[in-house]
């Protein structure tokens, strides 16, 4: 049995990142091959189409969830192009910026 001590988190993000994407990767290749068919065959197995997208859409939201929680040194997979962006607040007048939130109790 494994220890927290014997977990290491980058590589456990790198296999669930790996493991989704190659999930979405089938799932697409699968969309396209029923939309590629003709016949009869298509006419019954393309109601699933949507189920199927939805399905691919939930793992992008998933592996966007990954790339956020995973360490800062977590570089991610090699194969896989990040992003980032960061938007500057313009400057105020105010002495004091205040965001809202949870003020407890």
């Amino acid at each position: 049995m494994a220890t927290a001590k014997d977990i290491r988190v980058g590589n456990y993000c790198t296999r669930v990142y790996t493991e989704l994407s190659g999930m979405k990767t089938k799932l697409l290749d699968f969309v396209e091959e029923i939309e590629g068919m003709s016949g009869p065959e298509k006419d019954l197995v393309m109601a699933h189409v949507p189920h199927f997208k939805e399905i691919i859409e939930t793992i992008d939201w998933k592996l966007g969830i990954i790339t956020k929680v995973c360490p800062f040194e977590w570089e991610g997979p090699s194969d896989v192009e990040t992003q980032a962006s960061v938007k500057l607040m313009e400057e105020s007048d105010e002495a004091e910026v205040v965001a809202g939130g949870y003020i407890g109790g």
